[in-house]
């Protein structure tokens, strides 16, 4: 019978539906068809998920990426990037990765940085001779950096489903973002040299050091307020958008003077919207996941998948593949909606920490929107650039392997992960 829910799910995506939609009209036709379920089913459960509380922090932390970002708290951190990268090889290669890493921290979302970073380094750095190709893929690739850098959209959807501590979440998500970051900027630099793409000429000074530390500093401020109050139980994740917030509404409108009140307004009407999407994702994902448990598939998933092999590793890199490639095919919200329940109690068999699990899935999701063909970063980034999504593929390959490497970093060395949540216990 559980045919009679995937595939309706399945069609409905390939035709353009909109997830969400896809969601709920895959259960829908379940109930009349199969006739097993009351449709109160779907009413009701399509209800309970939107009374979780944490969920109310991802409003917030939309709502203060955009006040940040209009408020050119962006072109800040560029700069500040700028100053210290600039002089090495492929320097504005090297400033977009630091400046994508920065900017992860205010947004919280892959598609938003990799279309900010677009807009603002792509154009930059055509002028300086970069490939568009190569400017699409790099791009795409430091997008992967925005669910993992905290805070993070999707570990807040994913510690509210799975009962896991957002705040242990946020914390453990540092290290590997600048895992990710040091790979990339390798790869970057490697490919720079290869192609003999410039450094730049802007000389260093101690006033300069001083004016873009200065510059940059309240951008780097916000996360760290953030990570350490959740962290510390000085407020819970949900006052803890609220402060995110507030504080890029202090620093845009009366610290930087920036921020006009149509930035204002559009801010909150685009916040509005895209946490509408999300949380229209995570409603109707309920349902589809009630049913799934009902007819006990997360187990009968994690028994098949224990009873491939004894070998943990195996089983690990088989899930790791799987997020990669549904990572890109759907969003990251409804991926951790559907996937976290069937396959968090397969790690939990192998004896896997559930921060660390959790970390895993994210990164895995993340990289699989930078993955081709058909990543979503890519999507994003080629219009923009100018070029064709077969040689954004071809570019993205190498970067492509640098997150798989650190992927397997993440994966398999736990300690990488854990020792930061850990001392901050």
């Amino acid at each position: 019978m559980i045919w009679w829910l995937l595939i309706p799910f399945l069609i409905a995506l390939f035709i353009g539906i909109p997830i969400s939609f896809s969601l709920g009209i895959a259960v829908i036709i379940f109930i009349f068809v199969t006739g097993t379920l009351p449709f109160d089913v779907f009413a009701q459960t399509l209800y309970y998920p939107t009374e979780s509380f944490p969920l109310m922090a991802i409003p917030f932390f939309i709502l203060a990426g955009e006040l940040m970002n209009r408020s050119g708290i962006t072109d800040r951190l560029i700069n500040f990037a700028k100053f210290f990268m600039g002089r090495v090889r492929g320097g504005l290669a090297q400033v977009t990765v630091v400046s994508g890493a920065g900017f992860a921290g205010l947004s919280g979302s892959a598609v938003a940085e990799t279309a900010a970073l677009g807009k603002t380094l792509g154009p930059a750095m055509e002028k300086q001779g970069y490939g568009k190709d190569f400017i699409a893929a790099l791009i795409a690739s430091v997008g992967v950096m925005a669910p993992v850098i905290p805070p993070s959209i999707i570990m807040i959807l994913y510690g509210a489903q799975m009962n896991v501590s957002i705040g242990a979440l946020f914390m453990a998500g540092i290290v590997p973002g600048l895992i990710i970051a040091c790979l990339l900027m390798l790869v970057a630099y490697l490919m720079a040299i290869k192609n003999r793409y410039p450094t730049s000429s802007v000389p260093f000074s101690w006033k300069g050091l001083l004016d873009v530390t200065v510059a940059a500093s309240l951008a780097f401020v916000m996360p760290i307020i953030i990570v350490l109050g959740i962290r510390g139980g000085v407020f819970t994740p949900t006052e803890g958008g609220a402060v995110a917030a507030a504080y890029a509404f202090l620093v845009g409108g009366l610290i930087y003077r920036s921020l006009t009140l149509n930035d204002i307004f559009e801010s909150f009407v685009r916040s509005g919207i895209t946490s509408a999407v999300i949380l229209l994702v995570v409603a109707m994902s309920a349902p589809f996941g009630w049913v799934m448990t009902y007819f006990a598939i997360p187990q009968a998933v994690a028994d098949a998948l224990l009873g491939l092999t004894d070998n943990h590793v195996i089983i690990l890199l088989l899930i790791i593949f799987i997020l990669i490639f549904v990572g890109m095919f759907l969003e990251g919200a409804a991926i951790v909606m559907l996937l976290g329940p069937v396959l968090a109690p397969v790690a939990a068999e192998m004896g896997m920490d559930p921060v660390h699990f959790a970390i895993v899935m994210v990164v895995a999701i993340a990289i699989g929107m930078a993955t081709p063909p058909v990543g979503v970063n890519l999507f994003v980034m080629v219009p923009i650039m100018g070029t064709t999504m077969e040689k954004a593929s071809k570019a993205v390959l190498p970067f492509v392997l640098s997150l798989f490497i650190a992927l397997l970093i993440i994966a398999f060395f736990p300690e990488i992960v854990l020792w930061l949540p850990q001392l901050f216990r």
